[in-house]
């Protein structure tokens, strides 16, 4: 598989593994991207997958999860 094609299907699974750790726990702290099992994917966390705009929008939606979490 090429670089280019290799590139979303990482993405994809690093997407996946967030809606599994919400799943299970409800809740994410963007801090948790920069953990394992994010970094066995990428060693640069969500940077080494996605533009600084697209992480700035999955770390918002993360802290709106977050919010309204803490609010119910």
């Amino acid at each position: 598989m090429g670089k280019s094609r290799m590139f979303p299907f990482l993405q994809l699974e690093f997407v996946n593994l967030i809606v599994d750790h919400l799943t299970e726990h409800g809740v994410m702290e963007p801090a948790r991207l920069y953990k394992s099992p994010f970094t066995d994917l990428t060693p640069r966390g969500p940077e080494g997958l996605f533009k600084s705009a697209e992480l700035d929008e999955l770390i918002r939606a993360l802290d709106a999860v977050l919010a309204t979490a803490s609010a119910a």
